[in-house]
């Protein structure tokens, strides 16, 4: 059969089979017209029957393999976040998710971008073969759904890449993806409710909250940083007003598991005061020692995911809010009162990146940054991919703080060891020498 009856049929048969919402229906008409158009056309079968040879590994077609959907990032790669190396090339949502509560359920397509000798012509899309994307069950399984097989695309996010290779895998969510994607469109909506059952035991196991958390601050505002501890179980703050003297009285600030620690200079009085971020409200405190609330923000992040971090963002002088989300998103905010992101930034892709913030070259304003299995990468400007420098000092499982340890007026990097409670603190950017202090108790890490 000549190519362009191929075709002028499959345009027919498009319009009068069963579509899947706006996914699959097309891709899999033109993914059946691909690889079996004689068998697809001449025999009166679903798109999906024709498709259904689960990518050559003998699964039989009731298998997740088989069912015309992309397997979830997170059973492939450990997180539900696109794979390093990858974008979001569109979203569609299910409504009425048991998963979010009733509310609508995103789902966000993950693509390896097309080398520049990959053919796309007009549809956007090439070849897995070509831009070196495997096709198959994910992980070799039946009871996986597939990986890098479909050539599909919404094109409502990342509209500026032109070329784009087969879905990688899903990253699901209960936020708008335009608001964790900044190149995603809130207008071009599409929604398959048959998607809404499709779940993974990796998408509702919570990362266990260690158990304490270190902080380090300008707590009496004068000469030294010091160092400090929240306990994530009696909500205790242990603090030492510097690293080489003896810690003030534990103090109470936060009532509940699961609150999450912040620490910044609220008043620009040169002090550091204490925090807390709770489900997704901040409750700040000027105060170190019994602490009382001074402000409850307005909800700022998500309850489940978000990091909180502080800095100075615009060279005030007052530490303001800010959000490190997965797949490396800062949200920042200027105002404490009533907190709203003035700036997205995409800084640090991995997952167990932890988000740090310093000024990093003196000039008043804050710079963002993330500690990775030993290595600093430090940005001074807030933009993406702006790495001023990376510095090796650690090793993975270490927690990172940064303050100025030695009164120079400049902040440097500090590290928690939990397997010896032993802080590691750097004399500065450029000065590699460290010091030592015992403080803590040690917990085993893994």
């Amino acid at each position: 059969m000549a190519p362009r009856l191929l075709a002028r049929a499959g345009d027919a048969v498009a319009r009068r089979i069963d579509r899947r919402s706006f996914l699959a229906r097309s891709a899999m008409v033109g993914t059946a017209l691909v690889t079996a158009p004689a068998d697809f056309l001449l025999r009166p079968q679903s798109a999906y029957a024709a498709t259904c040879n689960c990518q050559g590994q003998g699964c039989v077609c009731g298998s997740l393999c088989c069912d015309g959907y992309t397997e979830f990032c997170c059973a492939i790669y450990g997180t539900n976040t696109c794979p390093t190396g990858s974008l979001t090339g569109g979203w569609w949502k299910a409504d009425g998710s048991t998963f979010c509560g009733g509310a609508a359920r995103y789902y966000m397509d993950c693509h390896k971008p097309c080398g520049r000798l990959c053919g796309c012509g007009g549809s956007g899309l090439c070849s897995g073969t070509c831009n070196g994307t495997a096709c198959g069950c994910a992980n070799g399984r039946c009871d996986h759904r597939k990986a890098g097989c479909t050539s599909f695309r919404y094109g409502n996010c990342n509209n500026s890449y032109a070329c784009i290779g087969p879905i990688l895998c899903r990253v699901v969510t209960c936020t708008e993806p335009w608001k964790i994607e900044p190149t995603c469109s809130s207008a071009a909506v599409r929604t398959d409710n048959n998607t809404a059952s499709h779940n993974r035991p990796c998408l509702q196991v919570p990362l266990p909250p260690p158990p304490i958390y270190p902080v380090a601050g300008n707590w009496d505002g004068t000469g030294k940083s010091g160092i400090g501890f929240y306990d994530n179980l009696t909500h205790l703050w242990t603090i030492r007003q510097t690293a080489n003297f003896g810690p003030v009285a534990p103090f109470t600030y936060g009532l509940q598991p699961g609150d999450r620690p912040v620490v910044g200079d609220w008043n620009g009085d040169g002090a550091t005061g204490v925090g807390i971020f709770r489900d997704s409200v901040w409750h700040l405190s000027n105060q170190v020692g019994p602490a009382s609330t001074f402000l409850v923000s307005a909800r700022y992040g998500q309850q489940v995911g978000d990091i909180p971090v502080a800095g100075d963002w615009n060279g005030d002088g007052r530490d303001s809010l800010g959000i490190f989300r997965t797949g490396g998103y800062w949200h920042l905010s200027e105002n404490l009162e009533y907190p709203s992101t003035v700036r997205v930034v995409r800084y640090g892709l991995l997952a167990g990146d932890i988000p740090v913030v310093g000024d990093w070259d003196n000039d008043g304003i804050d710079g963002i940054g993330i500690f990775r299995n030993g290595e600093w990468h430090l940005n001074n400007t807030l933009q993406p991919s702006s790495t001023a420098r990376v510095i090796s000092f650690g090793q993975p499982g270490d927690l990172p703080v940064v303050g100025d340890w030695h009164d120079l007026g400049t902040v440097s990097l500090g590290l928690y060891r939990p397997a010896e409670g032993t802080w590691y603190l750097r004399r500065s950017l450029d000065d590699a020498s460290v010091i030592t202090v015992k403080f803590g108790t040690s917990w085993p890490v893994g």
